[in-house]
């Protein structure tokens, strides 16, 4: 059975509540005492692999935080002695910290006015969490990204919807497309290439190829039938024209590697590794990595897929038409790459053939 635990990432909740997500979560909130030292708060950092410690009175009230930065000044000290009752000597500045429902951005505030790296989270006076800077910056870029993710394909289903008979094929794609890019990061020559990020981009921003069709007039792309040769130089043109406004939004944002991404799919993914695709006509590896493996995913679910003009095929004959492509049409690694994870492409398709059975 197809695996589509993995799904519902995009579509998370945005937590407002940062602070109490770290409460409740499984991290243990590690303690010292006012007669600890300098050695034993770093034993116990070390022990547990944090950066920081709360200091509790005997209560368990919060009476003071140390940090790793606190240590290392100490440490660094002429003075220092391992024996001093450092810890004791935070006990006498004030700890700036948060109740359990603080949102994260009041608690970013809290750090930023009070100077402060590590946010103590308390109820009743006792630390029930550790809120880092660390974990603030990795929180808003997981947000980032996903609201990124959701934008994106809320545009593709958008250019999608102009074309009844494509469903679910955003879907079908980004997972052909991931598990072809997986396969390929197992190979060492693709080891510096292919990376987490690359992978996770792929995914994303593919949903995106067909973006140009917005342009394509409806007697065109809606034509229930085989085109001719003239109305599919009209329908080619997508390719060019997705490129073109993707990209006039990468000029805008150059570091934008999503765009980059998805602007090479949009431009090159009906190009051919032997030089007869369009719109460039480029070959090999001239060709980027991410619309090679794309192309590949792309081809296949458009083989198995029922149109107006075409039955659907079955799995056997996309597979033998994708291994014969290799080194013409598709790129070889990647036409190989699918030989090795044909059965989990055919889960992927009987997973949306499922879905869309119990949607009818």
């Amino acid at each position: 059975m197809y695996d589509n635990s993995h799904m519902g990432g995009e579509a998370a909740t945005v937590a407002m509540d940062f602070s109490r997500e770290v409460a409740c979560g499984s991290g243990e909130v590690v303690t010292v005492g006012p007669e600890d030292t300098v050695a034993s708060a770093v034993a116990a950092m070390v022990a547990h692999k944090i950066g920081s410690l709360v200091v509790a009175d005997d209560q368990g009230k919060l009476v003071g935080i140390i940090t790793e930065r606190d240590i290392l000044c100490k440490m660094t000290s002429w003075d220092t002695d391992s024996t001093d009752r450092f810890v004791k000597e935070v006990m006498t500045s004030e700890v700036t910290c948060c109740p359990v429902n603080t949102p994260l951005a009041k608690a970013q505030k809290l750090m930023a006015d009070n100077g402060v790296r590590h946010l103590p989270i308390t109820t009743g006076g006792v630390a029930v969490g550790m809120l880092s800077m660390r974990d603030v910056v990795a929180h808003r870029c997981a947000t980032t990204r996903e609201v990124r993710n959701l934008v994106i394909y809320a545009l593709a289903k958008l250019a999608e919807s102009r074309d009844s008979e494509t469903g679910q094929h955003l879907d079908r794609v980004r997972h052909y497309s991931r598990l072809l890019t997986n396969e390929l990061a197992k190979e060492e020559k693709y080891s510096e290439e292919i990376e987490t990020e690359f992978i996770e981009l792929i995914y994303a921003t593919c949903p995106l190829h067909d973006i140009g069709k917005v342009s394509i007039p409806d007697h065109v792309l809606l034509k229930p039938g085989r085109l001719n040769d003239r109305e599919f130089e009209i329908i080619k043109t997508h390719a060019a024209i997705g490129a073109e406004t993707l990209g006039a939004s990468l000029k805008q944002h150059p570091e934008a590697g999503f765009l980059r991404m998805a602007t090479d799919i949009a431009a090159y993914h009906h190009e051919r590794v032997d030089g007869t695709g369009y719109p460039e006509g480029l070959a090999g590896t001239d060709i980027p990595l991410c619309a090679r493996i794309f192309s590949c995913g792309d081809v296949y679910d458009a083989l198995v897929s029922k149109r107006v003009y075409k039955t659907a095929l079955p799995h056997d004959v996309a597979a033998g038409i994708i291994a014969e492509g290799a080194g013409t049409q598709f790129d070889t690694d990647v036409a190989q790459a699918f030989l090795q994870c044909e059965h989990e492409f055919m889960d992927v398709k009987q997973f949306y053939d499922d879905a869309t059975k119990g949607d009818a």
